[in-house]
């Protein structure tokens, strides 16, 4: 039987979640109470920040309405 992956937060013995424990940015696999990024204090927070910021500010520039003057 494989040995069950615990969280890889350094206090914490619980088991990790599959799946959903698994943080893409910093390859941490973690238990229910430390999956978020803010909660296991995630080293790739900001940059996940950033990416989210750019994201939505190209969006926003995509959407902006266009003012047509002289009409």
């Amino acid at each position: 039987m494989p040995k069950k992956i615990r969280c890889s937060l350094t206090d914490c013995k619980a088991v990790a979640q599959r799946i959903s424990g698994d943080c893409a940015f910093c390859g941490g696999h973690y238990c229910s109470n430390h999956r978020l990024l803010e909660d296991h204090k995630c080293q790739g927070l900001e940059d996940c920040k950033k990416e989210a910021f750019e994201q939505n500010a190209m969006q926003l520039n995509k959407e902006r309405t266009q003012v047509i003057k002289g009409v």
